[in-house]
């Protein structure tokens, strides 16, 4: 059977996912990149065919339909209009173009956790040095005992100067869940515009854009989604779209288009990209959907249960210590390492310890530090091809290289 006639079957997409992980690695890093199923890279590679086939009708006419479907897709994943969900080639630009969207003069706040991610910092940075406004840093504390210590953080830091709240759904690198309906009504009963990073929330856990009712929302879907890498949304509120601009202009975004949002028009095409990516985004929720009965549902259950036990079995088999309870994490957890006792030894990646790991264990696993939160960290993924018996090798590993140490 060829790939044309499997992917054209109307059971295509309950075929098995494979994913195209390197023989004999121990993969415990769906967090960071995903991996993309080989079905959802095949409907990838019929798009691109598509398009080399009639490169001017599919820019020219095939493109905006096509990312109506992907909008049509993520909007049913995540609870939100089509019309009010922008495609993006990640979670970092998304984030980008949100918090340019927020007019900001000199002395203006911007609350954000000292959990968010380093991108949003950095953005977050030169947006400050150009309207002179400042970073107020909401301090969460690891261990943390509950929702509630996020919440009060984000409220204490809070002020009549506040002008925008960015807070993580799911925070990277300490991979908790934070209390994002609670934040978000804050924000809201405060007149404050809230952006949440989703970067690592869609297919970890449910996301319910009319319940949190956010000024922004961005995302990224090659993590737990398996879409492949590039891609993306922003979901704006309608009362804030008219802010929002792609940061790079194209050359149509000066046309009037009566019957379509200039939010859309702005987003959908920004110049001669390979957007094939976004394209497929639904094949992937439903081709992942299938894997498990209950769909979508089950597969959080599953990998946040395998993740728990995971966590239990490596804290109590080694120096590793858990930083947040079981009901504020996902598909991924954090764990408290001993700080790193050479933090001048040379490291291909972000720690001595994750270069060990991989070149004496095959276990690919990161390691790093939370700056001002906590010197050193391990964040454990679980997905669908994830095995008990993989945490337990992570485990004996973990123990003989901090007996190296």
């Amino acid at each position: 059977m060829t790939i044309a006639q499997i992917d054209t079957s109307p059971l295509a997409r309950r075929r098995r996912a494979v994913w195209p992980l390197e023989t004999g690695l121990t993969y415990l890093n769906h967090g960071s990149y995903g991996s993309c199923p080989a079905f959802v890279l095949e409907k990838q590679a019929e798009l691109r065919a598509r398009l080399e086939c009639d490169p001017t009708r599919f820019f020219k006419v095939d493109l905006e339909g096509l990312c109506d479907r992907a909008r049509e897709g993520i909007g049913r994943f995540v609870n939100a209009p089509a019309e009010d969900i922008a495609l993006m080639p990640n979670g970092t630009v998304a984030m980008a173009v949100a918090m340019n969207a927020v007019e900001l003069e000199p002395g203006d706040e911007i609350v954000a956790t000292d959990h968010e991610y380093a991108a949003t910092f950095n953005e977050l940075a030169r947006i400050c040095e150009r309207s002179g406004a400042v970073v107020v840093k909401a301090r969460v504390s690891l261990p943390v005992t509950g929702p509630e210590a996020v919440v009060e953080a984000v409220a204490s830091a809070m002020t009549d100067r506040t002008r925008l709240i960015v807070v993580s759904h799911i925070a990277s690198a300490s991979a908790i869940i934070f209390p994002a309906q609670e934040i978000a009504d804050l924000a809201n009963e405060r007149g404050i515009p809230i952006l949440l990073d989703g970067a690592h929330t869609p297919g970890q856990i449910e996301i319910d854009m009319a319940a949190l009712e956010p000024a922004f929302y961005a995302a990224s879907c090659h993590k737990w989604v398996n879409a492949p890498k590039g891609t993306g949304f922003l979901y704006a509120r309608p009362d804030m779209q008219g802010r929002v601009r792609a940061l790079a202009q194209s050359c149509r975004v000066h046309v009037a288009r009566p019957e379509r949002k200039a939010f859309l028009c702005d987003t959908d095409y920004v110049g001669t990209n390979d957007y094939s990516a976004n394209l497929v985004i639904p094949d992937a929720i439903e081709h992942m959907a299938a894997q498990l009965p209950g769909g979508w549902p089950a597969i959080m259950k599953a990998n946040h249960d395998k993740i728990v036990a995971a966590i239990n079995l490596v804290t109590g088999r080694t120096p590793a210590t858990p930083i947040a309870p079981p009901e504020m994490i996902g598909s991924m957890a954090s764990v408290a390492l001993p700080p790193n006792p050479s933090p001048e030894r040379p490291t291909v990646y972000d720690d001595p310890l994750q270069d060990a790991l991989l070149e004496r264990h095959r276990i690919q696993v990161p390691v790093w530090d939370i700056p001002g939160v906590a010197p050193r960290v391990m964040r454990i993924s679980a997905q669908l091809y994830n095995e008990q018996a993989e945490y337990k090798a992570l485990a004996e590993a973990i123990n003989e290289e901090l007996g190296r140490e």
